[in-house]
């Protein structure tokens, strides 16, 4: 009889035993899909983070789009093509029709267009046009000490304002569009092309020393039939000459638009 009752008590101990066992691999499995569909979400959540993506403009009338009767200028044509792929993109275009350097850094240092800098993804600049042709001035005085002394100051604040972007925002590729001649022709275009050739060098090799600010050349569409690409105003592009800088920083966004930068 003690024989029998051991028996039955070793087997419900066992019994007892596969249950516990089977109970483990039952949570264990929950766990596992519990953990499953959490990832899951997480990933779709980073795409859908990845697909916004946020367009500063920043600077002069360049970036403004003046000149384009289309009203697109290269910013809004940029975004086109971002949106054709799939993008899906917010502008803040916060660009003055003819913002010298020292009213860019100036701009720089207001809180809202601060915020609007720092949650840029990407930031399309020009500036320094003004700067150096003053409204028309240069074609007046080419004096080389009076260029000199205004380059040195546009040098001066755009490292100025290289710097306060980077301090509002680390990642943001900037793209820097350089200067064009658009005085084709005048008597001394050769002096202006010159000149114009050495602030685009002087501020690309400045742009080099930044970390993600990217300078993107536009002075070679204008040195033949530069006025197939001027507006009625024979200074600022007109829709064709904005699709050429569209085009090239399409070209260029291909490779870099995802952060990579410098």
């Amino acid at each position: 009889m003690k024989r029998n009752k051991w028996v039955v008590m070793m087997t419900w101990l066992s019994v007892l035993a596969l249950l516990l066992c089977l109970g483990g691999i039952v949570a264990v499995a929950l766990g596992q899909t519990g953990k499953s569909t959490t990832t899951t979400t997480e990933t779709k959540t980073d795409v859908k983070k990845a697909s916004q993506f946020q367009v500063t403009g920043l600077g002069d009338s360049l970036t403004a789009g003046v000149g384009d009767t289309d009203g697109k200028g290269y910013v809004r044509r940029v975004i086109e093509t971002l949106e054709k792929d799939g993008t899906n993109v917010t502008l803040s275009n916060l660009a003055i029709s003819g913002a010298r350097s020292n009213q860019l850094l100036a701009q720089l240092g207001q809180k809202e267009i601060g915020q609007q800098v720092t949650n840029a993804d990407v930031i399309f600049l020009t500036i320094g046009g003004n700067d150096l042709f003053r409204g028309g001035a240069a074609l007046e005085n080419l004096n080389a000490a009076e260029i000199q002394k205004n380059e040195t100051a546009y040098l001066n604040n755009l490292e100025k304002i290289y710097k306060r972007i980077r301090e509002l925002n680390k990642d943001a590729v900037v793209y820097h569009l350089g200067l064009y001649n658009p005085f084709v022709d005048v008597k001394n275009r050769v002096e202006l092309a010159n000149i114009a050739s050495k602030w685009n060098m002087d501020t690309e090799n400045l742009a080099s020393k930044f970390s993600r600010v990217v300078y993107v050349p536009t002075y070679d569409y204008f040195i033949l039939n530069g006025k197939k690409y001027l507006s009625s105003d024979h200074f600022h592009p007109n829709g064709a000459g904005y699709q050429l800088f569209a085009d090239r920083l399409n070209s260029v966004m291909t490779t870099d638009v995802a952060g990579d930068g410098k």
